[in-house]
């Protein structure tokens, strides 16, 4: 009897060749990398579950004729890493459950119901001086100016609440133990629209993390929803779990919260006089790395380095 994985490479197979589809069109079409694809239909590797769950969506129907099939199991906005263990991710939603039931107003509403992902165009990045722009406005509308810190953890959002995993709040003494330990470095957020119009939402902030990193966390989470950002879909395949996720939304959403925290001009200003990056994070209250992550995307790498050019003689 055929496992999973062969059932999916032979569907996967039929509908790419029967779309005419090569294997980098498809890798563009469903956000799975061309080597990812090009070995498991060679047969050289196994789908982790992410991209399982990628390609049956693709699939659609097809899926269900080769006997395929996954649990949708809530739709959120998830930030942590690549390998969150299952057991994980179900403790999470544990906790976001309980949220909902909790803190949801109006209509009883699960959170579980099918969201039509063809329904919204393909995201586009916003430019970099989009980006830039939309970063400085945010500032602006808080009343900083180019040279202020900001704390983030003290930005409050409409309709927005924030319950920093380690308060509790109706969470479990257990579930909070769990995911502030042994799961503490696997994930760092996780965003639950609390009604079906998502104009509501609570953020589960993992308050275990240095400070810097929650500032730059409930940040990306901010612009997530400030920015229309579709949800994260958690399906369950084979008793473990796996999520979408897009790559573009995730970039803009960290640049965003990076240059608020770090806004143009002070960086700009800081390379000019030669601060360092510890010097720059200390007094804006963030990593180094977030530092050197703005200094790099501003294309200031060079001058923040003292890398010398000059042209050889004739």
């Amino acid at each position: 009897m055929p496992s999973f994985e062969e059932k999916l490479v032979r569907a996967i197979r039929r509908k790419r060749e029967a779309e005419g589809l090569s294997i980098r069109a498809l890798s563009t079409a469903i956000g799975v990398s061309f080597s990812t694809l090009a070995r498991i239909e060679r047969g050289e590797g196994r789908p982790d579950n992410n991209s399982k769950i990628r390609l049956m969506e693709w699939l659609g129907p097809d899926a269900e004729d080769a006997g395929l099939g996954f649990d949708k199991v809530a739709f959120v906005h998830f930030r942590a890493g690549k390998n969150v263990r299952s057991s994980t991710v179900r403790t999470l939603l544990k906790a976001a459950e309980c949220l909902r039931q909790t803190l949801a107003t109006g209509a009883h509403w699960s959170g579980h119901e099918d969201v039509d992902d063809n329904a919204s165009p393909p995201s586009a990045s916003l430019s970099k001086e989009e980006l830039e722009q939309a970063a400085e406005k945010f500032r602006a509308d808080l009343g900083l100016s180019q040279d202020e810190p900001i704390d983030s953890l003290r930005i409050e959002v409409d309709g927005v609440q924030v319950v920093p995993v380690g308060k509790r709040n109706c969470l479990e003494a257990q579930t909070v133990r769990h995911l502030r330990g042994i799961a503490g470095g696997e994930w760092s957020a996780m965003t639950i629209p609390l009604d079906a119009d998502n104009e509501n939402w609570v953020v589960l902030l993992n308050d275990s993390h240095r400070i810097e990193r929650q500032r730059v966390t409930l940040l990306e989470e901010y612009w997530h929803i400030l920015l229309g950002h579709k949800l994260t879909k958690i399906a369950r395949v084979a008793e473990a779990y796996g999520r979408t996720y897009d790559k573009t939304e995730e970039h803009d959403a960290y640049y965003l919260a990076s240059a608020v925290l770090l806004p143009r001009a002070a960086v700009i200003d800081a390379v000019s006089k030669k601060r360092s990056s510890n010097e720059v994070a200390e007094h804006f209250g963030t990593s180094t790395e977030l530092v050197e992550y703005r200094v790099k995307r501003l294309g200031l790498w060079r001058e923040h380095v003292g890398k010398q050019i000059k042209l050889s003689p004739d």
